[in-house]
């Protein structure tokens, strides 16, 4: 009689220690998922806030802008010229780029930087757009129409290699500025670390006639064709966001694709927070995977352990 008391609490413990390992489970697995769940959250409004591409290669030449259009596994590109920058007395100085780049007009630059364009679009190079960084340096705030002087500055290489400075006073008219669409930190108390501090302004550029249907800016010239270059943007392809595989080694890819055009690292401008906060979610995701992987491992051990004795105890009988 004992003996049989002593097995039904021996198998008693072992069912309540299978028992507690699966509630050990259920809680270690769902801590773990909160956390991925929120960081999820955050990426979304990281998105919302600094926009949906990966990384923008700034002043690289048309050579290697066809190098990347070759890349497969790119989802989205757009590009810009890069005229240089504008500098003031004071010292401020901010870039300047195009409303149009190689080969296609703008479409996608601003979108994938979530931002929008208040006011009209600069169509000649005595008009000028600029983002909310621009319009504070060089006091114009939000008054649309009204002109500044600066001087224009673009450093380059010629055909023969020579190192050149193109430099010039100019005039501008303000009849645009580049909004964010949304806040940094914008829901939820995500707190958001600001990416490079970059200002930013837009004239219409250098006349390209690869461009079908801008009729009024075939031509036009601001600074001497050879000293353009261009800022692509891009997004790889990723399918669902929060997909693990597909984000994988989303950092390294950046300056792995840029290392294919030769590109240098000095050129390379990634959406880091956007980046960081994919690359947290995968490897929270691959811990949890690891961790899962582990405790079903135990548990199959434990159901073994449970059935080995369940039988022992039945020839026991």
């Amino acid at each position: 009689m004992k003996n049989t008391n002593l097995k039904n609490l021996t198998k008693n413990k072992m069912f309540m220690v299978f028992i507690f390992a699966l509630i050990a489970v259920a809680l270690i697995l769902g801590v773990d998922a909160v956390k991925i769940s929120k960081s999820k959250t955050e990426a979304n409004e990281i998105q919302k806030a600094y926009g949906s591409y990966h990384t923008e290669y700034v002043g690289i030449t048309e050579e290697q802008i066809l190098s990347l259009f070759k890349e497969k596994d790119i989802e989205r590109i757009d590009n810009v010229q890069n005229l240089g920058e504008i500098n003031t007395n004071n010292g401020s100085k901010v870039e300047l780029k195009s409303f149009e780049g190689r080969y296609y007009a703008t479409t996608q630059y601003f979108a994938m930087k979530s931002q929008k364009l208040v006011g009209k679009q600069a169509r000649s190079n005595n008009e000028i757009v600029l983002d909310e960084e621009a319009a504070k340096i060089l006091g114009v705030g939000d008054e649309l129409g009204k002109e500044i002087n600066v001087t224009l500055e673009k450093e380059y290489t010629d055909k023969s290699g020579e190192k050149k400075t193109f430099k010039e006073d100019k005039k501008f008219k303000v009849v645009g500025f580049v909004k964010k669409r949304y806040e940094d930190n914008i829901k939820d108390g995500t707190k958001v670390e600001s990416n490079i501090n970059r200002r930013i302004a837009y004239t219409y550029g250098n006349g390209n006639e690869n461009v079908q249907g801008l009729i009024w800016n075939k031509g036009q010239e601001i600074i001497p064709n050879e000293a353009v270059t261009y800022d692509v943007i891009l997004r790889f392809k990723t399918g669902k966001e929060n997909s693990v595989d597909l984000n994988k080694n989303l950092e390294n890819k950046v300056e792995h694709v840029a290392a294919r055009s030769k590109i240098g690292k000095d050129k390379i401008y990634a959406n880091s927070n956007y980046i960081n906060k994919l690359s947290e979610i995968e490897r929270d995701s691959e811990k949890l995977c690891n961790k899962g992987k582990i405790i079903i491992g135990i548990l199959a051990i434990l159901a073994v352990v449970e059935i080995i004795y369940a039988v022992y105890t039945r020839k026991k009988r």
